[in-house]
């Protein structure tokens, strides 16, 4: 495997994660706004949930409704 072919599976893992990081973020942001959170919650969960992309659609799942009693 020479640099080149490096480089190019290195790029493809980049934009992988970045694609997941900000899909997760856009789904929890959307779930939190559709279940009545103000916009300004609903854009924390998207950011908590892009920046933790594994960790953070998994924690807002566990405590979206032990949270915020409605």
């Amino acid at each position: 495997m020479n640099g080149d072919n490096l480089m190019i599976i290195s790029i493809i893992f980049n934009v992988t994660v970045l694609a997941i990081m900000v899909c997760s973020g856009i789904w929890v942001g959307l779930d939190a706004r559709k279940n009545g959170r103000s916009k300004l919650e609903a854009v924390t969960w998207a950011i908590f949930a892009g920046w933790f992309f594994i960790i953070g659609p998994l924690f807002y799942l566990f405590f979206k409704n032990k949270i915020y009693k409605q």
